[in-house]
């Protein structure tokens, strides 16, 4: 066995793997060097072409089924609504008029590929700049179609927001927002 393989079968042993791995995280015990943010009292600043959750404009959608076609997850269900003379929409059942549907996002299967976005004829998808969000129940993640055409509030609107640097010697660092 040549020198040069001895030494790459010695780097490849897992137990000293094992070792240097244990050996860093004691380093990281002693002198802590953390990357993360303490959040939610500090959050990212996100840039303004963020998109988050999204909600759908109802005067715009035209029902057309393209966004629930589209969608890789299936996460967007076309609900049937009836659209009265004032131009709102009604669950179907409440009242007389065209019959249409509308979108609805299960959000629990949602990969935020935004190809609804995309291939929307009419721009009824509205964007925002929440991001996270956390559901207690199942059924959370799959609201009515009322409580969809709400924008979401941002939970942590008081958190100090903060922008990423680089760090030499942690890799990232925070500083406050401007």
């Amino acid at each position: 066995m040549s020198e040069s393989s001895a030494k790459e079968r010695k780097l490849r042993n897992p137990i000293v793997g094992h070792i240097r791995a244990l050996a860093k995280g004691f380093k990281y015990l002693v002198e802590p060097n953390r990357m993360t943010l303490d959040y939610p009292a500090e959050t990212m600043k996100l840039p303004p072409n963020y998109r988050g959750f999204f909600t759908v404009d109802d005067k715009k959608c035209i029902g057309c089924s393209m966004c629930e076609m589209i969608c890789p997850p299936q996460a967007i269900t076309m609900i049937p609504r009836v659209q009265v003379q004032s131009g709102q929409t009604v669950p179907e059942g409440a009242g007389q008029g065209k019959k249409t549907k509308r979108p609805v996002v299960n959000w629990g299967r949602c990969i935020y590929c935004y190809f609804c976005f995309d291939i929307c004829p009419v721009d009824a998808f509205v964007p925002s700049g929440v991001h996270d969000l956390a559901f207690y129940n199942d059924k959370d993640y799959r609201p009515s179609y009322e409580e969809y055409l709400k924008p979401p509030e941002e939970p942590y609107k008081n958190s100090k927001k903060v922008v990423s640097r680089p760090d030499l010697k942690r890799g990232v660092g925070y500083e406050p927002a401007p």
